[in-house]
């Protein structure tokens, strides 16, 4: 009788690799959660705001602190002045934010926050200056 072996090695990559996929998904959304406010800016017409956030990585361990390793140190998301989500950096995993040394502002209307490239951000009509909307 010839029975052919299966190799179960290319399903436990797949596996090991999602669960990884799946932790670093849960301890960067829980990081999120858990941030601090670290700023907020007001546009000169205070229509809008944008808050930048630093994730705590600590509160997860050593996996927070690997995860941590390859994540921004910040995020930013502007807001109305209702408190509306307008825009997010959150999810946004192929820019590296940071916040402690340079802060978001307000640039002619632009919500820009600083990355490891320079600066980033949106054009919001919503929070662009009244002359104009």
């Amino acid at each position: 009788m010839n029975m052919k072996k299966t190799s179960f090695v290319p399903l436990l990559v797949l596996v090991v690799l999602g669960g990884v996929l799946c932790a670093w998904f849960y301890i960067k959304h829980g990081a999120a959660a858990a941030a601090d406010i670290y700023s907020t800016t007001w546009n000169e017409e205070k229509t809008c705001y944008i808050n930048s956030y630093v994730p705590k990585y600590a509160n997860f361990g050593v996996a927070g602190k690997f995860v941590k390793l390859f994540s921004s140190e910040a995020f930013f998301k502007v807001y109305n002045v209702k408190g509306e989500l307008l825009k997010s950096s959150e999810w946004l995993l192929w820019q590296n934010e940071f916040t402690t040394d340079e802060r978001s502002q307000w640039v002619n209307g632009h919500a820009i926050y600083p990355t490891s490239t320079g600066y980033e951000g949106w054009n919001i009509l919503e929070c662009s200056p009244s002359d104009e909307n």
